[in-house]
């Protein structure tokens, strides 16, 4: 996936999340948000953007907390 694909599949896996009440879907909508946000990541870390200035989309993680 590029770029685009990814936020797109990451916000509509946010809208999927809001939009549900059910605790199971919400659970597995919640692991798709991480896994696209470190895909995310991923790709800008490799594209040289600097990541660890803080958050780009929902469900990335904060490095200064993984790092503990």
């Amino acid at each position: 996936m590029d770029m685009n694909q990814l936020l797109h599949a990451h916000q509509i896996a946010l809208i999927g999340k809001a939009r549900t009440t059910l605790k199971a879907p919400r659970a597995a909508y919640g692991d798709t948000i991480a896994l696209l946000a470190g895909r995310i990541q991923a790709l800008r870390e490799d594209g040289g953007v600097d990541v660890g200035a803080g958050r780009f989309v929902t469900g990335e993680p904060v490095a200064e907390y993984v790092a503990r």
